[in-house]
């Protein structure tokens, strides 16, 4: 008499995971995504809460039910091209994790280089206490990155929507350093306009795309970043004017102020600064591809 197999069928090949990430990358590419797999990988990562290379390992295996209508409905967000840092709910920035929603930017890559100066300026100098202020902080991905590197720092965080200091806030509880942030909201310097303490750094990454370019951007940015964030009005140049206008009255003598621009604004700019009789150029730093992308200033002594 033969022994009866009680073991498990085997799972349908179209359940497995190389199954239906190969479907999700072909479904994504339809859709003119520009990374399918990459993209199709790391939300399915994100669902089962392991790594890419993880996820290797489990090729031949099959997806949970529960699993499988998740992936399709996150699959179903990428194709509407919504960003995957809004999906996943976090990027990473200076090797730090960031929460990010609809209501801030999703940090880049670019904007690490104002930490970098930044920090450049300020361990140049002995200050015991530096006073930094980060103007449109956004995720507050800046002035957390600056706080955690520097442990004696007060900084101070400003934004003009709640809800982008609401998750800015819970970014510094994340890195625990909320208790060296102070968080304002308002427009430019007019919720700080009260104090008599000068900053020894301004930092910004402020709205320098101007308007007829906003509306050619990719669709995961037109569609779905904030466009208070990204358009700097006719010429991308409106925050700029006000920045440098009102700025020195906030500066320490001898202090910077340090802005992330567009790849084509540096000579707009320094146009722009040459009314400005209390700051002077100091520097002009370039990006990975060779663009000039922060621009820095220091008050008269």
């Amino acid at each position: 008499m033969k022994a009866v197999s009680h073991s498990s069928p085997a799972p349908p090949e179209s359940d497995t995971i190389a199954a239906l990430l190969t479907e999700a990358q072909a479904d994504l590419a339809s859709r003119h995504v520009g990374t399918p797999r990459l993209d199709a990988e790391v939300l399915l990562s994100h669902i089962l809460q392991t790594d890419r290379t993880s996820l290797y390992t489990r090729l031949q295996r099959p997806l949970s039910a529960a699993h499988k209508r998740q992936f399709a409905d996150l699959i179903t967000r990428r194709k509407q091209r919504e960003p995957l840092a809004y999906i996943t709910g976090s990027r990473e920035f200076w090797s730090l994790e960031f929460h990010v929603d609809k209501h801030v930017l999703i940090p880049r890559p670019e904007t690490e280089i104002v930490v970098h100066t930044a920090l450049r300026l300020l361990h140049n100098t002995a200050l015991a206490t530096p006073g930094i202020l980060d103007m449109g902080t956004g995720s507050g991905c800046i002035g957390v990155a600056l706080a955690t590197e520097l442990p004696q720092a007060a900084v101070w965080a400003l934004d003009i929507e709640d809800e982008a200091l609401a998750l800015a806030r819970q970014n510094a509880r994340h890195h625990a350093v909320d208790e060296r942030l102070t968080f304002c909201q308002g427009d430019l310097f007019a919720p700080i306009s009260h104090l008599t303490e000068r900053f020894h750094l301004i930092v910004t990454n402020p709205p320098y795309i101007d308007r007829e370019t906003v509306d050619t951007l990719q669709p995961e940015v037109r569609l779905w970043e904030p466009q208070r964030a990204l358009d700097g009005g006719q010429d991308g140049l409106d925050f700029y004017r006000r920045l440098l206008y009102d700025s020195p009255n906030y500066i320490r003598p001898g202090g910077w102020l340090v802005m992330e621009i567009g790849h084509d604004q540096r000579d707009a700019i320094l146009q722009l600064a040459q009314a400005q009789c209390h700051l002077s150029i100091q520097n002009c730093v370039q990006d990975y591809a060779g663009h000039d992308r922060v621009v820095v200033f220091q008050r008269a002594a």
